[in-house]
C-alpha cells in the first residue's frame, strides 16, 4: 500500500521570516497574526504554531515593545572593581543592557555597566541589589522633551511581553482588567507621540561575548568637532565625553569593537582617521556582552 509523506508543518523559509521578519513592525492590530500571515504566504494556524515552537526552543522571544526616544528616562555609565560574582549579579538587574568585561592588569575597572532608569531614585533601588557599589558613574545625555508614561500597568505588562496567541492584545487586556480596545488606543498613542517606537517580535540577543578595546583619556579636551568624528568612525561604538572629577575621572572614553571589516587595522590607526592622535592613559581589551535588548524601565520587580 503506497504512503505519502505529509508535508513540513513549516519550512525553513517561514522560520527565517518570522526570525527576521518583524524586528521593526509587529502589527499593532487586534489579529496581528492574521496580518502577518498575509505578508508570509503562511495560514494564521501555521504561524502562530511555529511562533510558539521558536519560542519554547529560545529562538524567538514574546512580542515586546521598543521605547522610543520621547519616553523620559535617564542611562548611566558605571564602573566596578569587580568581586566575583558582579557581573551576573549586573545582567540580573532589569536596567542594565551592558556589559564590558576589562582584562585585569592595567589601574582601570574590571566591569563597566550602562544602565537605564526612569530616574536616579529607580537607579538606587537597582544598585541596592549589588554586592558592590560602582567606583565611578556618569549620567549620560538624554533629550529634554520627553514625556512620562501615563500607564504604568500596561507598559510593564509590554515588557514582559505579551503571549504568542491568536489575540495577543486581548489576553494583555484581561490581564488589566480593561477592554482591548483601550490597550489598542494606548499603544498607538504613544507610537503617535514618539514614546513607543514600535513592537518588535525577535530572537533574544546573542550570547557569546563581542571583543572591543577600552581606551581612556584623563587629561584631554575633546572638541565638539572631533567627537562627532569619533562617533562617525567605523568599528567605533561608544564615545563618552566625561567631567574628569572624582566622581568620573576621565575625560574622553571610546570603545572600539574588532569586527571582521575591519580586519587588522591598529585601533590607534582608527581613532587617528578620526584626529585623535594622543595616546591614552589606558588602554584594556573587552568582552562585551548584552544581558537584554533594551532596559526595563517599568517591569523592575523580578
Amino acid at each position: 500500500m503506497p504512503t505519502h509523506a505529509a508535508p513540513p508543518s513549516c519550512c525553513a523559509g517561514l522560520r527565517q521570516t518570522l526570525i527576521q521578519g518583524w524586528q521593526q513592525d509587529f502589527p499593532l492590530h487586534p489579529s496581528p497574526f492574521r496580518q502577518m500571515a498575509a505578508r508570509s504566504g503562511a495560514t494564521p494556524r501555521e504561524l502562530l504554531s511555529t511562533c510558539r515552537e521558536l519560542n519554547r526552543s529560545g529562538a524567538l522571544q514574546p512580542i515586546r515593545v521598543r521605547w522610543g526616544a520621547t519616553l523620559r528616562r535617564a542611562r548611566w555609565r558605571l564602573a566596578f572593581d569587580a568581586p566575583p560574582g558582579l557581573a551576573a549579579a549586573l545582567a540580573a538587574l532589569p536596567g542594565c543592557y551592558r556589559i564590558e568585561r576589562a582584562e585585569t592588569g592595567a589601574d582601570v575597572p574590571t566591569v563597566w555597566a550602562e544602565i537605564e532608569a526612569l530616574d536616579e531614585a529607580a537607579l538606587r533601588r537597582q544598585l541596592a541589589r549589588l554586592p558592590v557599589s560602582p567606583r565611578a558613574r556618569l549620567r549620560l545625555p538624554s533629550t529634554d522633551a520627553a514625556l512620562s508614561c501615563d500607564d504604568v500597568r500596561l507598559a510593564a505588562c509590554m515588557e514582559q511581553g505579551l503571549q504568542l496567541c491568536s489575540k495577543p492584545f486581548a489576553e494583555c487586556a484581561k490581564r488589566l482588567g480593561c477592554s482591548e480596545h483601550r490597550v489598542l488606543s494606548s499603544l498607538s498613542a504613544w507610537r503617535r507621540s514618539g514614546q513607543l517606537d514600535c513592537l518588535v517580535l525577535k530572537p533574544p540577543p546573542t550570547p557569546v561575548p563581542q571583543l572591543g578595546m577600552l581606551a581612556l583619556w584623563r587629561r584631554i579636551e575633546p572638541s565638539a568637532d572631533l567627537l562627532a568624528r569619533l562617533r562617525e568612525q567605523r568599528g567605533i561604538d561608544r564615545v563618552v565625553e566625561g567631567p574628569g572629577s572624582e566622581e568620573w575621572p576621565w575625560r574622553l572614553s571610546v570603545v572600539l569593537r574588532a569586527t571582521p571589516q575591519l580586519g587588522h587595522q591598529p585601533w590607534r590607526e582608527r581613532l587617528a582617521e578620526a584626529g585623535l592622535a594622543a595616546a591614552p592613559d589606558s588602554c584594556v581589551p573587552l568582552r562585551i556582552e548584552q544581558p537584554r535588548d533594551q532596559a526595563m524601565l517599568f517591569n523592575t520587580e523580578g
